[in-house]
């Protein structure tokens, strides 16, 4: 997010709370959930269903993985409950992103998380930094950078295991066509020769 982003957006909340809480309008990018005013009550109920869970999923994991934000969360929700609705659908959404890495292979998972821990944690200093004083500043920078590194070493492990996935998943293609050779042609012979036994003959002519 461009700096003078980051700035407006804590100048607006720091009269709320603490300055640390304009991170969390960093999360805030996709619209809240709205209504139509012809739907069904059964739709409508699903859809607060639906709103209720998401919601319940992305705290759980907020407070276990980020305690710092899952506060201001807690705040934001208070204060201004459509950023916060906002908020807690963009956060789901990563959510779910790494549930799907972990249904993959959980070093995918966890690579990603530390890499969303260090970003976020990163977004929480530079809140910090632009209300703090010189003073805090000089305590925040070293944080801030030590943040930003962890990012980028979990991103890049992430991008190791993917690869190395890759490149087991090849592997196991070429292993499949050359040593396992006669059960492939087998296999191919009988797709091929089943398919035509199962085309319909063609009429005899009439003489």
């Amino acid at each position: 997010m461009p700096m003078a982003t980051t700035t407006m957006i804590a100048t607006r909340f720091r009269s709320l709370t603490r300055p640390i809480t304009a991170a969390l309008v960093m999360f805030a990018t996709l619209p809240g959930i709205v209504c139509q005013p012809t739907a069904r009550a059964d739709e409508t109920a699903t859809a607060t269903t639906d709103a209720a869970a998401r919601e319940q999923r992305v705290i759980a994991f907020v407070e276990r993985h980020q305690p710092e934000l899952a506060e201001l969360l807690s705040r934001l929700a208070k204060r201004k409950p459509d950023e916060y609705a906002a908020a807690v659908a963009d956060l789901d959404r990563k959510v779910l992103a790494l549930e799907a890495d972990r249904s993959k292979d959980e070093r995918l998972y966890e690579a990603g998380l530390r890499a969303w821990q260090a970003r976020t944690q990163a977004d929480l200093l530079v809140a910090r930094w632009i209300a703090g004083g010189k003073k805090d500043r000089a305590k925040i920078e070293p944080q801030l950078r030590a943040a930003i590194d962890a990012e980028l070493d979990a991103r890049a492990e992430h991008l190791e295991i993917r690869k190395q996935r890759s490149a087991d998943w090849y592997d196991r293609q070429i292993v499949r066509l050359r040593d396992k050779r006669d059960k492939a042609v087998e296999s191919r012979m009988n797709d091929l020769l089943g398919s035509q036994e199962k085309k319909p003959k063609p009429a005899a002519a009439r003489p």
